[in-house]
């Protein structure tokens, strides 16, 4: 009921209907844009940019943690209807308060990784939570374990991100050999990571294996599938995971694959170009079989319209 309540206020303060109060335990009045202020993003950005400017942080965080955390989720709901400089600048500004004060930085970056990276974060952003993570990171009065906590978050957003090249992770394939992610050369390579116990991973491993456009595309060079076991090989599912995989991929076990992506979730895929920079990430299986159907389509009219029939 509190969290509703807390959502109207911002509600109200968004669309500009007068001041929204601090009642029912909350922190703060939230920030309200002055009604010249028409446009939603503008006033977000008003919002977003202000929002701490009346927190009373000497007493939040040791005697209000909760409604702390409570309006971090209220500021955090705004940030998808503002715009990404106002939100980095927001974000710059409160990290920096709190630059020289190990506990405070612990609790913020806490809170984000609630809010924004958890499994239970109502509004999943990598972008937004990294700030938070690499403060906590590299704060040397927060403890070693804390620390290394959101090191390995930092590595493994920084690794996935879109953009990012994926480094030349070891692997062992399905016949013993080894080998590294550099050794996979093709037009593009989607990583498939999946768990033979995994049912939804199974459901995606019958339908790629059987989607005739990923066949075309991987028979004429255009993609390599590496189906990635995100364990070691003296494990009983890898001998499970080389049993049923299909034979024109690359099957792989990848014990230090959660040293790069995020797996708490399978299956996952991944997508990269002929360079393994990164693509695409967190697709499901619907959109990763239209890009293929769309895909494989352009190539066949290419060809067709290069060699019409006579």
């Amino acid at each position: 009921m509190k969290r509703i309540y807390s959502i109207l206020l911002l509600f109200i303060s968004i669309i500009g209907a007068g001041e929204a109060s601090a009642k029912s335990g909350e922190l703060f009045i939230y920030p309200t844009p002055p009604d010249t202020m028409q446009a939603l993003q503008p006033r977000c950005d008003y919002i977003v940019t202000r929002f701490w400017e009346r927190c009373n942080f000497g007493t939040a965080f040791d005697k209000y943690p909760a409604q702390l955390n409570a309006a971090f989720g209220d500021w955090v709901a705004i940030m998808p209807h503002a715009s990404a400089d106002s939100v980095h600048v927001a974000i710059e500004r409160l990290l920096a308060r709190f630059a020289k004060k190990g506990p405070e930085t612990l609790a913020l970056a806490t809170m984000a990784e609630n809010w924004l990276y958890s499994d239970t974060a109502e509004i999943t952003s990598e972008e937004v939570y990294l700030p938070f993570a690499k403060a906590a990171a590299s704060h040397k009065k927060i403890g070693k374990a804390e620390r290394a906590r959101f090191e390995s978050q930092v590595r493994i957003i920084e690794s996935s991100s879109v953009g990012a090249r994926v480094p030349a992770i070891p692997f062992v394939k399905a016949d013993g050999s080894k080998g590294t992610l550099d050794d996979v050369r093709s037009g593009s390579v989607l990583l498939f990571f999946n768990d033979p116990d995994c049912l939804d991973c199974t459901m995606a491993r019958i339908r790629l294996s059987a989607d005739p456009n990923t066949a075309q595309l991987i028979e004429r060079g255009e993609l390599s599938v590496v189906s990635v076991y995100p364990g070691e090989t003296d494990d009983d599912n890898w001998e499970k995971a080389k049993a049923s995989t299909h034979p024109a991929w690359v099957t792989v076990a990848m014990p230090d694959a959660y040293d790069y992506f995020d797996l708490r979730s399978t299956p996952l895929f991944v997508f990269l170009n002929s360079r393994h920079k990164v693509l695409a990430t967190g697709l499901d299986i619907d959109h990763l079989l239209n890009a293929f159907l769309v895909s494989n389509q352009a190539t066949l009219q290419k060809k067709a319209n290069e060699h019409p029939a006579q």
